[in-house]
């Protein structure tokens, strides 16, 4: 029997056979009538109900998996900015300033371009005000230049009103 021929032959008569005797038993009607109900609820409720269930696995993992990252990591122009938020203010990374603004410059030139607006996190890194960061753009030589507008307005838009909206909803 190593045929697949010979192998489907044999299973049609072993169900066969065993149809004939759940016939001859008497319980072979209300024996398919009840794996066709059964069937029908399986077919009608797995994909709703289990499509369902495994999206909603799959966004719990998710959100366990990123929960450190939301919120934290942006981009601009290629270039991620760390953004965190304390619940006070909204602070944004020093070197990632830099980055997108195109300067080789010491953090502590920049820290002292925003004067009591700014800290260090516990790898010691620059973090600024975004609201600081934000009015320096206005106000810095280079305010004309389109990237610098693009990238205030993208601090205004994308980084203090959302947060804005999360306390004013707290």
């Amino acid at each position: 029997m190593k045929s697949p021929a010979m192998r489907a032959v044999a299973v049609g008569v072993t169900v066969a056979a065993a149809s004939m005797l759940l016939q001859w038993l008497g319980v072979a009607l209300p024996l398919l009538l009840a794996v066709a109900i059964f069937a029908g609820l399986v077919a009608w409720m797995v994909p709703y109900h289990g499509v369902r269930l495994l999206d909603a696995a799959i966004q719990f993992a998710r959100g366990l998996y990123w929960a450190r990252e939301q919120g934290r990591f942006h981009s601009f122009g290629g270039v991620t900015l760390e953004i965190e938020d304390d619940g006070r203010h909204v602070w944004l990374g020093g070197r990632g300033l830099l980055r997108v603004l195109g300067r080789k410059e010491a953090d502590d030139v920049l820290a002292a371009r925003m004067p009591g607006m700014w800290r260090r996190d516990e790898e010691h890194a620059l973090l600024l005000r975004v609201d600081a960061v934000v009015q320096y753009l206005g106000r810095m030589p280079e305010r004309n230049d389109p990237r610098v507008q693009k990238l205030r307005r993208y601090l205004e838009r994308d980084v203090l009103h959302p947060a804005a909206e999360r306390r004013r909803r707290a």
